[in-house]
């Protein structure tokens, strides 16, 4: 069964002239990586949303992304690249939207911690 890591890299969205652009620390990470075995996106979908769930308890007001890989050698399940771009496997659920650079940098730094009534997913724009 393929085996996929997931890890939760502080990141933000930030509007910018009608669009949002995700800006991540990507060598930093909040957490323990999460492993799991699954064969279907809607497995792959659920791990990451209890993964999300787990970081977000561990860091409340923190806003992150969650990326997936797949273990070198592994298949991806059908429709798991298209699945990723377009968010339809929750990873940017954690994800807060702001207006601009300075609160971003706010954000991301972890000197702002944001009620989960500010988090705002944003599908379909472009990152």
């Amino acid at each position: 069964m393929p085996v996929f890591a997931l890890i939760a890299t502080p990141a933000v969205r930030i509007r910018s002239d009608g669009c949002a652009i995700l800006q991540a620390l990507p060598m930093e990470h909040l957490g323990a990586r999460g492993m799991t075995e699954a064969r279907t996106l809607a497995e792959i979908s659920t791990a990451v949303t209890l993964y999300g769930e787990r970081t977000a308890g561990a860091h409340p007001g923190r806003s992150f992304s969650i990326t997936v890989h797949i273990r070198r050698g592994d298949r991806k399940p059908r429709g798991f690249d298209a699945a990723y771009r377009t968010g339809a496997l929750g990873t940017d659920r954690w994800v807060l939207m702001v207006d601009n650079d300075a609160e971003g940098a706010r954000i991301l730094y972890g000197r702002f911690a944001a009620g989960a009534e500010n988090m705002a997913s944003c599908k379909g724009d472009v990152a």
